[in-house]
């Protein structure tokens, strides 16, 4: 194996989504660039997610906009057609990423096992992951790795981004006062993750009252999100300060790096917490932390998943596939208030300051 590791000239991923998962993606893309200098990637991604990414200069990204379906499929073949891969990481499961998979001239393509797949993805692939139940999504995507030939010993756990940002300009531009400050991000898009609107409120009066720091929220630019932050407030009886919608992904993320902690449920902003080692208090009842956890921050996370497979859909632990999702509408009442503060209380104790 380590011979056909050194014929590795030219690499195909594809990944197109999401903005979580390309924070997963990094330390399979550091340890990619470590262990083949020399080699050429390509990395068909989705064009919001890559501008988390554009700042990677050794890499060939082609853009796949989803709202132009056909005319990305166009795209994408136009620019691979020519090019003959040593090794394609179909590194996403749907029918789309599938679809590009055939475009792709190589003789090596990597796929997930069977138990992670679906869609049809095991006809896209002639080379799968070791199933292994529970892993973490950094450990699978870095378990493409082993195929090739390499080990555990060669993972690089670098989350860097490669963000070329003024972050003091960005905190000046929003009034926030570096490392005097919380995040709450309310909402995730699948609306059954998100924690109840007096939840929040209590919870963020709590940490303004006991730790004096200002609380700012974050979140997308749907009407959602916006009403979801005005409800939040109405029930707050101390001051917030509204940031939902207002920025771009790459002001939000020195804003989320000078944050004593973000609350927030699965979504994007806790994988960027992890890209910048900033604490994150995970709300995790439809998704679990096993699987998708903020990577460094695990502890400090509240997990209902198991108790909610039990309680609202009758499942045993060891029943439930990988992807999941107790969608019960009152998985995340699981959730306490009392709980959450026992973890911003412990994140605040640690003391990180950056």
């Amino acid at each position: 194996m380590q011979n056909y590791i050194q014929k590795i000239e030219n690499i195909c991923i594809i990944k197109t989504s999401s903005l979580g998962d390309i924070c997963h993606m990094m330390p399979f893309i550091h340890t990619l660039r470590s262990k083949f200098p020399k080699a050429k990637i390509t990395w068909i991604i989705g064009s919001q997610e890559k501008k988390l990414v554009e700042n990677f200069k050794d890499i060939n990204f082609i853009i796949f906009n989803k709202s132009k379906t056909f005319k990305s499929y166009i795209e994408v073949y136009r620019n691979i057609k020519k090019i003959k891969f040593d090794v394609l990481f179909l590194m996403q499961v749907s029918t789309r990423t599938n679809v590009m998979a055939s475009f792709i001239s190589s003789s090596i393509k990597i796929g997930f096992d069977k138990d992670k797949s679906s869609e049809l993805h095991s006809f896209f692939i002639n080379r799968t992951i070791k199933p292994i139940r529970d892993n973490h999504m950094v450990d699978t995507l870095l378990s493409f790795l082993d195929v090739i030939g390499l080990e555990k010993s060669d993972y690089i756990y670098n989350w860097d981004l490669q963000q070329k940002v003024d972050s003091k300009k960005i905190l000046d531009k929003f009034s926030i006062d570096k490392n005097n400050y919380f995040l709450i991000n309310a909402c995730s898009r699948d609306k059954n993750r998100n924690w109840s609107v007096e939840n929040y409120a209590n919870v963020a009066d709590y940490i303004i009252n006991k730790y004096s720091l200002c609380c700012f929220f974050i979140g997308s630019n749907s009407e959602y999100d916006k009403n979801y932050f005005h409800l939040i407030k109405s029930k707050m009886k101390r001051k917030s300060f509204n940031l939902v919608g207002k920025t771009s992904i790459n002001e939000l993320i020195p804003i989320i790096k000078y944050a004593r902690f973000i609350i927030s449920p699965d979504s994007g902003p806790i994988h960027l917490a992890t890209s910048v080692d900033t604490p994150v208090v995970g709300l995790y009842g439809v998704t679990n932390t096993r699987r998708a956890g903020p990577y460094n921050s695990k502890e400090y996370c509240i997990d209902m998943y198991d108790d909610a497979l039990v309680k609202l859909s009758n499942i045993k632990k060891e029943n439930a596939k990988w992807r999941y999702k107790n969608k019960h509408k009152d998985t995340m009442s699981l959730i306490k208030v009392d709980d959450v503060i026992k973890k911003i209380d412990s994140v605040l104790e640690l003391g990180k300051i950056n």
